[in-house]
């Protein structure tokens, strides 16, 4: 079987998730993950499948595009060649990292900028803007909560350092802890 990627984007609806994957199962694909969103109305999803090796990429791709057509969707889709050398970029650990602070245009840059300096993975983010209380003259917050994978060679002393500062160029507040800690005191 192959491994490939299927996007899709447009307007949200309900329904959509199932209309993708009764497509995929008909053309007898595996759901492996699934990632989506909605961000302003518009729905985004990464669909990973495993297809079946005489599955040719354009002919889903045109199958995806032909039944999402009239919904103004558009879908695309990947082969992801098997990786070889899977591992050899080292063990890593989860990090979940969470910033609050006002909504400044140089702050997302700034701290990515950090967490790429130091070969560290951003595997899923989420930002929200908080509306400032009726009446307040103080500008909304923002509220980014990031999932890292932190190589195991980096100091994690250096790393938070080196965020903490990031953070009070910005005026935020940056809390990054272990996902398995960050999980267990946000448990329900």
């Amino acid at each position: 079987m192959e491994t490939l990627l299927v996007t899709i984007v447009g307007k949200d609806r309900p329904g959509l998730v199932n209309l993708v994957s009764a497509v995929l199962f008909e053309r007898g694909c595996v759901l492996v993950e699934l990632a989506q969103t909605t961000l302003l109305g518009q729905f985004a999803g990464l669909f990973s499948i495993r297809a079946p090796g005489d599955l040719d990429p354009g002919a889903l791709s045109a199958d995806l595009k032909e039944k999402l057509a009239d919904a103004g969707f558009s879908a695309w889709v990947t082969p992801v060649p098997a990786e070889s050398d899977a591992g050899s970029a080292g063990e890593t650990a989860p990090y979940v990292m969470t910033i609050i602070g006002p909504d400044n245009p140089g702050l997302v840059p700034a701290v990515t900028g950090t967490i790429a300096s130091f070969d560290v993975n951003i595997e899923n983010i989420r930002s929200v803007t908080l509306t400032a209380p009726e009446g307040s003259a103080k500008p909304g917050s923002l509220a980014l909560v990031l999932e890292l994978t932190v190589p195991e060679e980096v100091q994690r002393s250096v790393f938070r350092r080196a965020l903490r500062l990031a953070a009070e160029e910005q005026g935020v507040e940056i809390s990054l802890q272990h996902r398995d800690i960050f999980e267990a005191i946000h448990r329900i």
